[in-house]
């Protein structure tokens, strides 16, 4: 039997990493920041149910008035959100929802524009238009009440400093 060759070596490599980094990039809790958890309040505008992502569109006040729309992005398949209780017609735009993750070490969205200091943005996946930032949810507090693991990127403590969500079994 031959030897490998250097050249086919390199080769069998090249084409291993060619195929394999876009799918780790996409499915890798690498893409946010997992430190620092973000709180965002808004108004649904867009239930985005499909394949491969689901995204809760949500539209939130800062207080000087600017209206920021954050995707509320789902890590999982249909069949694991519908396992979980969740349809299609889960969230209805004008839905009041608050959320709890992590967002993107960089901006990753539709038809984003980076300001002053920011990288610019990457043209991101249909299940994000609409959105000028990306929030991984780990923690979501709906008119139904918690819900947790929307998402599974990022410690789900950080999200649990107030005392009463400790409540919550996931969070024993």
């Amino acid at each position: 039997m031959p030897k490998p060759t250097f050249t086919t070596g390199c080769a069998v490599l090249i084409t291993a990493l060619a195929f394999s980094s876009p799918t780790s990039a996409h499915h890798s809790s690498g893409l946010f920041e997992t430190t620092v958890p973000i709180w965002v309040k808004g108004t649904v505008v867009r239930f985005n149910w499909g394949s491969p992502h689901t995204a809760i569109v949500v539209e939130q006040v800062e207080p000087d008035g600017t209206r920021v729309r954050w995707a509320l992005e789902n890590s999982g398949r249909l069949d694991m959100l519908e396992r979980m209780g969740y349809t299609r017609d889960s969230f209805k735009p004008g839905d009041v929802i608050e959320a709890c993750g992590y967002t993107t070490k960089q901006l990753y969205a539709a038809g984003l524009s980076a300001t002053a200091g920011e990288t610019s943005a990457r043209s991101g996946p249909a299940w994000l238009a609409g959105a000028d930032r990306v929030l991984t949810a780990r923690l979501l507090l709906t008119k139904n009440g918690p819900e947790v693991h929307w998402s599974h990127y990022g410690p789900l403590e950080l999200c649990s400093s107030d005392e009463s969500l400790k409540t919550i079994p996931q969070f024993r």
